[in-house]
């Protein structure tokens, strides 16, 4: 079976970083999130499960798993999507859902449910946008943008926790360690108001292959259409470039026209498209997708 399996993120990376790096835009949170993984961090207390498909001498698949998050597909190559999935029952791994490009998560969701009692719905439809040049408001709102500092965190984590509920896309619960660990490297930023309360927060991951990606970005309800959310994203997207980052993105809800818009306005570009897909059976009541 070409399809090779671990637990360890360090043989992970042994295998598929060229293959990554190769399309670091493409590739921004299998990249992320090994990063993660590498520098000891976990999304759980269930170990992660990562694949590598290898043919003719080259690795040009692979895909991750960090619980209760289900499976990232970074590069699967066209018709291997069934050995993958008979890798992964072998190995009884739960799969609650499958994010990735649009294509491929979909024929890996093919292939999951078939002769299955399982479906597939729609949980949320991502536009990627590349920065095509930051633009930041003008004029901007009251007050200023500030890197995040430990005494934020119950803010941070406040704010994760409610936009994670906002989005329904998953059930994850957010992990603070992970969100410390972004305010020591000052990769989370505030936008506070004339009163120095903070009001909206933008936050990025770290900086892979020369890609910086923003996000979670979040405003509370009673702070929002006064622009702070664009502001603080501007903020990052410029402390992103003055670090060295040869390219800033991020991912929207396709769902959210007003979000959509103001990254268009802020100088980024609409480009991909990724899907999550969560798998229900048939004794499950459907959602409407997320957004």
């Amino acid at each position: 079976m070409p399809w090779s399996f671990s637990d360890d993120p360090h043989r992970f990376a042994e295998h598929v970083l060229d293959l990554l790096t190769a399309r670091p835009d493409a590739n921004t949170v299998p990249l992320t999130v090994l990063e993660t993984l590498r520098a000891g961090q976990r999304f759980s207390d269930v170990d992660p499960l990562f694949g590598w498909f290898e043919t003719g001498g080259a690795v040009t698949g692979a895909i991750s798993m960090t619980p209760p998050y289900g499976v990232l597909v970074a590069e699967l190559p066209p018709g291997s999507e069934d050995e993958l999935v008979a890798g992964l029952r072998e190995r009884a791994a739960a799969v609650p859902d499958v994010m990735g490009d649009a294509e491929a998560a979909g024929r890996f969701a093919a292939s999951w449910t078939a002769g299955t009692g399982l479906s597939t719905e729609l949980a949320m439809r991502q536009r990627t946008y590349i920065l095509d040049g930051l633009r930041p408001p003008v004029p901007p709102p009251a007050g200023r943008a500030r890197a995040a500092v430990p005494a934020d965190l119950d803010v941070v984590m406040d704010w994760i926790t409610r936009f994670h509920a906002e989005a329904e896309a998953s059930s994850a619960t957010p992990q603070p360690e992970i969100y410390q660990r972004r305010i020591e490297m000052g990769l989370i930023w505030l936008w506070q108001d004339e009163r120095a309360e903070p009001v909206s927060m933008a936050s990025r991951n770290v900086m892979v292959a020369g890609v910086s990606r923003i996000g979670p970005v979040y405003t509370p309800p009673d702070c929002r259409r006064h622009g702070y959310g664009a502001a603080v994203t501007a903020a990052c997207t410029q402390d992103a470039l003055d670090r060295g980052a040869r390219q800033v993105m991020l991912f929207t809800d396709e769902a959210n026209p007003t979000s959509n818009g103001i990254y268009q306005q802020l100088g980024y570009r609409a480009q991909g498209e990724r899907v999550i897909l969560r798998f229900v059976s048939a004794a499950e009541p459907a959602h409407a997708p997320a957004g």
